[in-house]
This record gives structure tokens, sequence and C-alpha cells, in this order.
């Protein structure tokens, strides 16, 4: 296993038009795809390593629990909470954080009929 002591400085390149995209580190020459597939593998291994017996948060069952925790908003004064979830409550939970653009966790933090999932990940409460 190689050890990159690299800060990883992606710039920006522009592909003959007005969209950025990231481009390879331009210190070691990693890829924008190789560092995010690296840092995708790492959350999941600190997901799976502390997987533990519980309480699922969202449904109370007995389980299997792993943590859970959505991306920062920008209106989020602290790091949003960590919860622990049941693998059927953790997959849900993910796809509604990956699944809503703002003005949609607005709306169903707002309305009556978001779910009860949406108000979970998105507001901290059933």
């Amino acid at each position: 296993m190689t050890l990159s002591l690299c800060k990883h400085r992606f710039p920006l390149i522009a592909p003959g038009g007005s969209f950025f995209h990231p481009g390879d580190c331009d210190r070691c020459g990693l890829t924008w795809a190789a560092g995010q597939a690296e840092l995708d593998r790492q959350t999941e291994q600190i997901r799976l390593n502390t997987a533990h017996e519980g309480n699922c948060e969202y449904c109370t069952k007995r389980a299997v629990i792993f943590q859970f925790q959505r991306e920062s908003m920008p209106w989020d004064e602290a790091d949003p909470p960590v919860h622990w979830l049941c693998p059927g409550c953790w997959s849900g939970a993910s796809e509604v954080a990956d699944g809503l653009t703002y003005s949609e966790i607005s709306a169903a933090l707002d309305s009556p009929h978001g779910t009860s999932l949406e108000r979970f990940v998105f507001g901290g409460a059933k």
C-alpha cells in the first residue's frame, strides 16, 4: 500500500466551454476520480468498522446499526448529527439525502406532506 502525503490541489479546467471540472492534482498527478473513489472507500470502511448491535434511531428495531451523517447544508450552524440506523433505514436515509435539492428539502421540512424520513434526515426529528 502506498501512502501519499500530497495535499492534492485539483485545478479547475474548462474543456472548451464555460463548464469547469477538476483536473489531475498538479503536485502528484492523482486524478480527481481516483481521489474521490479513495475518499468513498475510506468513508465506507469507517461505516463498516463502527457498526454494532443496537436499536435503530429511526425505526427502533434491534439490529446491527450503521453510522449515518448527511452532508452539511448552508443553513447548518454545526455539523449534522450522527445517527445510528439499521440497514433498511440507512439505505432510505441515504437515498433521501442524495436525491433532494435545497428547495425540495425546504419544502419537505415545511410541509405536512414531507415524509417523516425526510424530516428525520434533515431536521433531526421523526
